[in-house]
């Protein structure tokens, strides 16, 4: 007989009271974390979600419990060597303004002792991982960036010295929705290779349903409602408190777990330059599409083209609609799909690689089907539950 896995972090009895209050903060919680997965803790404003993070890595000290790191009680050792493990990243970010960005990446790897060349090597292999060339952005400031930049640039420097845990506190909460889409589609793909063990807190279910391996849905006092993969929750919420927080609609939501690249991608007709008017028009006529894509030398979507548009005097250069912003990667969810579909010229959605090059599209009817396989699947495990008795709002999208 096989012992189970240690856990990553073992949260036991954790409790913190802060002077002057009676009610705990975080009320004697008690929970294990696995190694290389994300586990979300959700809740209300107040709960203490926060506060948890801030306890595992002792910005504040415990009042009660204890926190081990990999077996050890790490309520015992010096919390600077314990932080020095762990990588930190916040909705603010933290940069040093008057320091460049490599130098704020470089912070932890110096305190370390690492040399000059290995500091350098680093932080231009964490810019390149994030998207950010080196060359261009290892000089800059962080008010020469944009705040979703600023936000790669803290990842990179949570990364620096390679530390087996990322505690990351609302990091994306401060930034626009489609650069937020974005950055959790982009930390997801860097997550596939690195496999940390990380602690992510935010607000947003819906960001929960996306980026976890497992969700903690916490109630005041950090107490735990549900502890439980993002699946388990949409479909057999624990009690009344996690079905109103995960709110109607949760067939939809259901669509946040698949990912484009689980789903059959349609053929669309594309053309390259040099664009010929005849070619196009009989491309048009042999298919059932109202407009074609055209993509660059490297194969990047660069517009629809209508039949209007090709009938059209003048050069094909100064006609159609572009294929922005109706395109995502393969590692996109159908709801950020769905969610792009909505106001695509086409009703469509464009799938490239990493690269940009095209892939094949993403249609309605696909979405829609896996909406309906949803539904059904959670109306029949109501079904076995409760025969007899399937409310009307989960037979409704």
């Amino acid at each position: 007989m096989t012992d189970a896995p240690q856990p990553m972090i073992r949260l036991e009895g954790l409790t913190k009271v802060f002077p002057g209050q009676q009610t705990p903060a975080v009320d004697h919680l008690s929970m294990d974390i696995p190694e290389g997965e994300i586990i979300i803790l959700v809740g209300p404003s107040g709960c203490g979600k926060s506060t948890t993070m801030r306890l595992i890595n002792r910005l504040i000290e415990p009042t009660e419990g204890r926190v081990f790191l990999q077996g050890e009680d790490v309520t015992t050792v010096n919390p600077d060597a314990l932080r020095r493990r762990i990588g930190y990243v916040i909705q603010q970010i933290g940069l040093f303004p008057h320091m460049t960005i490599a130098d704020n990446i470089a912070v932890v790897p110096r305190m370390l002792g690492w040399d000059r060349r290995r500091v350098r090597a680093r932080v231009d292999e964490l810019l390149e991982t994030v998207g950010m060339d080196p060359g261009t952005y290892r000089g800059r400031y962080p008010k020469e960036l944009s705040g979703g930049q600023r936000q790669r640039v803290g990842v990179a420097r949570a990364m620096a010295a390679d530390p087996p845990i990322l505690l990351m506190d609302e990091p994306f909460g401060a930034i626009d929705p489609i650069t937020r889409d974005r950055l959790q589609n982009e930390f997801l793909r860097l997550q596939a290779d690195l496999r940390k063990t990380i602690v992510f807190v935010t607000h947003d279910i819906d960001e929960a349903i996306k980026m976890g391996d497992r969700i903690a849905i916490l109630q005041q006092g950090s107490k735990i409602a549900q502890y439980d993969t993002p699946e388990r929750i949409l479909t057999t919420p624990a009690n009344e408190f996690v079905e109103q927080f995960i709110g109607h609609g949760a067939s939809l939501k259901g669509l946040t777990l698949v990912r484009v690249s689980d789903v059959d991608l349609a053929e669309w007709p594309v053309a390259q330059a040099p664009l010929d008017r005849g070619a196009l028009r009989r491309q048009l006529a042999e298919s059932d599409k109202a407009s074609l894509l055209v993509l660059d030398e490297r194969r990047r979507p660069v517009k629809w083209l209508t039949l209007r548009d090709i009938e059209s005097p003048g050069s094909l250069d100064d006609v159609g609609l572009p294929a922005e912003p109706a395109i995502v990667e393969p590692n996109a969810t159908l709801h950020d799909a769905l969610d792009l579909m909505i106001t695509s010229y086409t009703g469509t959605v464009i799938v490239t690689d990493r690269g940009g090059a095209y892939q094949g599209v993403v249609e309605l009817d696909t979405i829609m089907r896996r909406v309906d396989e949803v539904r059904r699947a959670a109306v029949e495990r109501m079904r076995k539950d409760e025969p007899g008795s399937v409310p009307a709002e989960d037979l409704a999208l």
